[in-house]
Parts: structure tokens; sequence; C-alpha cells
């Protein structure tokens, strides 16, 4: 399932502080913190964090959706916004200071102390960030009690990076908390990623089996998905996993069923991950007739935006939904038309080059790859050159595809020590495809 990792690993970009003007969404300011930090205090309000990345699925859609929301945009005077890309070199600092693990990251800092009050990790809808921000004014405000009290407790420790400490207190909190608590799923979907990052990958499984069942209808879909990752990737052996997996795949088959039901857009990330599950059983045809479901309401979804970046938000399931269904070719007209309304957005050239290396124009896809490497900063450019290399790759101009891969490497070794841990991910992948590459030594 490629949804079943509990948090895309991987919005907000530029260098300049935005003021004095009609936000099209809530106003933040963007890549400095200085500045953040110093309106915060004048103002006596607490600073919210958002850390994205251009990149980042989830990040783009709070971006389109949740940021320019009018719910939002009343809330969010409270507090003064800063939105950081964690590929800008400029944020290495604030990175070492308040390291992320996973994108997006929400963090709230009572602005006089410095003092993290409140952390999320993943993305989240309107209702669950208006939900973060009245619990990080209680947290400021010190009126939390019971079971509140422990979910703020943990979300203090969530900031601290002290894993196993929040986990407890998650777990705490929800054996508190009354049947109908409405912080419940967010204090199980927290503790499922905390024994995530914690990697205690089978109290996190199993954790989840008992819990799920207890959450709302949307809730049961994540938190299952995040205690399937952690059996899936456990390392082995695992004889816990099949069981935890199986008592799982139930919970989000009939989390499937609702959302088809009731027409969720907020869950249509179920199609693509339904589709891989039946894949994987066997059931090709089925998952087939799943993608062809998916690519349309992607597509219709994305029909319905209004704006270049809204409609920015639903590229990367349009391309999922396209791949697996057979739909590159119909859909490369979108992808060229985000890269010429967003002619800063490295991503939407590195999707143009994709989909143009899948239909077999190499020549091409090498074009907007080298489009996308100027735009590109930091540890993502690792990305854009393995990309590079598996075109060159398919073209048979293996030498030139080693080079890319050799050059991917050395930037690597450049860049800052939280960028670098950032993309260990990107670097064990050019390093796989180094060795994979015909004449490796």
């Amino acid at each position: 399932m490629k949804r079943l990792l509990p948090v895309c690993l991987v919005v907000l970009m530029g260098c300049a502080t935005t003021k004095g003007h009609p936000p099209a969404h809530a106003t933040f300011i963007r890549n400095d913190y200085a500045a953040a930090l110093a309106q915060a205090r004048a103002e006596r309000k607490p600073l919210f964090i958002d850390f994205g990345a251009v990149w980042c699925p989830p990040c783009r859609t709070m971006e389109a959706q949740v940021f320019a929301a009018p719910d939002f945009i009343a809330k969010a005077k409270d507090y003064v916004l800063l939105a950081v890309d964690v590929d800008d070199p400029i944020n290495e600092p604030l990175l070492e200071r308040f390291p992320v693990d996973n994108l997006p990251t929400l963090l709230v800092l009572d602005s006089e102390t410095e003092t993290p009050a409140l952390r999320w990790m993943g993305g989240a809808g309107l209702e669950d960030v208006l939900a973060l921000l009245d619990d990080a004014r209680r947290a400021l405000s010190a009126q939390a009690s019971g079971p509140e009290l422990l979910l703020l407790e943990g979300d203090r420790a969530y900031a601290r990076r002290e894993h196993e400490l929040a986990a407890r207190k998650y777990q705490e909190a929800v054996e508190q908390g009354p049947g109908d608590w409405s912080r419940r799923t967010r204090a199980v979907e927290s503790a499922l990623n905390a024994l995530w990052n914690a990697e205690a990958f089978q109290a996190c499984a199993e954790y989840a089996v008992r819990t799920v069942p207890s959450l709302d209808e949307e809730g049961r879909a994540g938190a299952a998905s995040t205690g399937y990752s952690c059996a899936r990737y456990a390392q082995e052996p695992k004889p816990w996993a099949a069981p935890a997996m199986k008592a799982l795949e139930v919970h989000f088959e009939k989390a499937f069923a609702q959302a088809q039901a009731h027409g969720s857009k907020r869950q249509t990330w179920l199609y693509d991950s339904m589709a891989d599950l039946l894949e994987a059983r066997g059931d090709k045809e089925g998952a087939r007739k799943l993608s062809e479901q998916y690519y349309a309401k992607v597509l219709a979804y994305r029909a319905e935006e209004t704006t270049a970046q809204g409609r920015a938000a639903w590229d990367s399931h349009l391309y999922s939904a396209a791949e697996a269904s057979g739909h590159l070719v119909d859909t490369l007209a979108l992808f060229v038309q985000t890269e010429r309304e967003l002619p800063d957005d490295f991503s939407a050239s590195t999707r143009v080059a994709a989909t143009l290396r899948e239909l077999g124009r190499h020549d091409e896809a090498l074009a907007a790859m080298d489009r996308a490497l100027k735009r590109a900063q930091g540890g993502r450019r690792l990305a854009v050159w393995l990309s590079r290399a598996r075109t060159l790759e398919r073209a048979g101009r293996v030498d030139e595809a080693r080079k890319d891969l050799e050059t991917a490497l050395a930037e690597a070794e450049r860049l800052p020590r939280m960028q670098r841990e950032f993309s260990q991910y990107a670097v064990d992948a050019v390093r796989a495809a180094l060795a994979a590459l015909p004449g490796a030594k």
C-alpha cells in the first residue's frame, strides 16, 4: 500500500516575509524564524511553525485547503505563522534546534521562552488543525487537566523527540478519556506515530489492533494505515506481524467502503491503497478497476480547483492514479500546465519529466529534469539526479547515468548535517542505483 507509511516523507516555498496583503490564505512569514519570533514577541502571541516542502503532497493539500479556509484564518489571528521550507539551507540552524522526522510537522512555541507547547507530525484536515490550535492555547495557558493534560504532556515530549515518553503519555490519555472524548482519534494517531519514531514496531501494530475499533470512521483509516506500516516495515523476525496486518486490513477495508459510500474527498487516497492491497492479493483485475475509479475521482477533484496551487495539490495523486490506470499520456498536458503556472516549483518539472520518461520521450524528459535542477534546493536535488540517471539508463546512456549518480553523492557530502540526515533515504537510493548499473563494481 503506497499510503501505508504513516507520513509522507516528504509546501510552502519562498524567502520573503509576506505582510500587508489581503490573504488568499492565512499570512505566513516564510523562512525567517528571527522575524517571526520578533513579531510574535512584540504581539505577545505564540508562534505556529509549519515545516513543509514543495514536494510533499499532504503539505500542498494543507496549503491549498486548510490554510485557505476562513475558519483557520480567523483562529490563526491569535498566532504568528511561520512557514519553513526544509530544503532551503537558510533554515539549517532552525532544523538543528527543532529537528523534524517527517513532513509535514506542525510546531507551536511559547514565543517568550521558545519552548514547544505542541508538535504534530503528518497531514491534517481543517477540523484537526483547528483542534490543534485549541490544544496549543490550553497548553500555553495551563488550563488543561485529566486526559487533555496527558495529551499535551505527550505533545511536549514529542516536541523534544522523546518518543517513548510521548507514546506513553498519549496512551494514558486514551485510557483516561471517556468513550466519546473528542481528542481520542488524535491521541491514538499521535501514540502510533510516536511508537513508529521510537521504532517500537510491534507495540505500534498491536496498539493499532486494540484501539482502531474505538475510533471514528475517518480516524480508523489513518490509524489502521500507520499500524499496518509498523507491521510491514519491522525488521525480521516478526511472527506477530502477519496477524496484526490481517486484523488491520479488515478495518482498512471497512473504512474504504464507508469512504466510497460517503464520497469523502479527504480519503481519496484509500482508492490507491486498496488497489495496492488487491494487487498484493493477486486480484489484478480488481486493482485495475479501482485504479480507474481513483483516476476519475482525482481528475474531477482537480478540475474543481480554482487556483494553480489548488490544482497542484492534486498532481501527485493524479500521477499515481494515471500511472496505475494507464492514463499518463492523457494527463501530461495537465502536468505541463502546472509547470507553466508555477515556474518556481521544481516538483512540477520533475513530474513532467517522469511522465515523459514513462512515455519513452527521453530527450524531452531530460530537458524537464534540467529545469528541475535549476529550481531544486538542498537534499531534494538528489532525487532529481536519481530520476535523471534513470532516464539516461532507459535511453541506453549508462555512462552518463553513472556520472549523474556520482554527482548526486558528491552533492550529498556537501549538504549541511540536518539536510544530509533528512535526505539519507535518497542517498541510499542513489547508492543502490549506482550499484545496479551494468558494469558496476
